[in-house]
């Protein structure tokens, strides 16, 4: 069993073709620009979505903790830290305004969906990508859908902050086609401060790829004011160069849809970045390519 947080059909961005991105929940980093905040928990979690409450108070009445309380002008509080996710008051809402975030799912049930699929990755060259949060976080249930998947020939990527355990990428490989691997910031110190980890594992993770012939696609978000610099574009470049495994380097301009995720489950969101102009994107690619022989695109 795993705990499934999302699902996408005809998915575009994740990997090439037409995909099913299966997105997983839990995660070891925390990156300050998260875009999906919602994935970071292992667990189910609420959300709540204040633009869509009537104050109603049904979900006041069914919870079973005192989750959900109004004030005197009917503000709708949400203690989020002790809902046990039972989803009564999801039930309750008439207005949606309420949601669970992750269900548990068998492989089976999620092959099920994917499979429905295979006409358009056959004719796309697309297939199922694992996704997060972490996917391989829940390695086991990870490992044994990207088996059943290429027992019927579906085309299998990984999408990762490449800060699981060593023998999980070396299993797992024989049963991937592709990975997409970030990359978030350059030096351990930086990517401490960004992401709540070191560099030392990740960059241990891509060598192993490297040196067991895993295909790879390295994932860069730029972020203005965070990672943005010249030695980031560098050392991105010098990777795309000098690892044969590396197919090339996706650019992933930041933007903002995880602030108002992470506003709905009672999560800080602190980054304060503009959202970049294309003419702007457009120098850091030309930068990139600047530093080094390397195909670099826009995901």
């Amino acid at each position: 069993m795993g705990i499934v947080f999302d699902i996408q059909k005809f998915s575009v961005n994740d990997g090439p073709g037409v995909r099913t991105a299966v997105f997983m929940k839990g995660c070891q980093m925390k990156c300050l620009w998260c875009h999906n905040p919602e994935s970071l928990s292992g667990k189910k979690q609420l959300a709540f979505n204040a633009q869509k409450c009537i104050g109603c108070r049904s979900c006041e009445q069914v919870c079973p903790n005192g989750v959900h309380s109004f004030t005197e002008q009917g503000l709708h509080l949400v203690d989020f830290g002790v809902c046990q996710a039972c989803g009564l008051c999801v039930d309750a809402c008439m207005q949606d305004a309420l949601k669970i975030y992750g269900r548990e799912m068998s492989v089976d049930e999620v092959f099920a969906e994917v499979i429905k699929d295979k006409v358009y990755f056959d004719k796309s060259g697309g297939g199922i990508t694992l996704s997060g949060g972490e996917a391989l976080k829940q390695f086991d249930f990870c490992l044994a859908l990207a088996k059943k998947c290429k027992q019927h020939g579906i085309h299998v990527c990984i999408e990762t902050n490449g800060a699981s355990k060593a023998d999980h990428y070396r299993d797992i490989a024989p049963y991937v086609d592709l990975f997409l691997f970030d990359y978030k910031a350059t030096g351990d110190t930086l990517h401490k401060q960004l992401t709540g980890m070191t560099r030392k594992l990740v960059d241990a993770n891509l060598k192993l790829l490297n040196e067991i012939g895993a295909q790879v696609i390295l994932r860069c978000p730029i972020i203005p004011g965070y990672n943005l610099s010249d030695q980031h574009f560098a050392a991105i470049a010098h990777l795309g160069e000098s690892m044969a495994n590396i197919q090339k380097v996706e650019v992933l301009p930041y933007h903002n849809f995880g602030k108002g995720k992470a506003t709905e489950i009672g999560r800080e969101y602190s980054v304060e970045a503009e959202l970049p102009e294309d003419e702007l994107v457009n120098q850091w690619l030309e930068k990139i390519r600047s530093y080094g022989e390397v195909e670099v695109t826009l995901s």
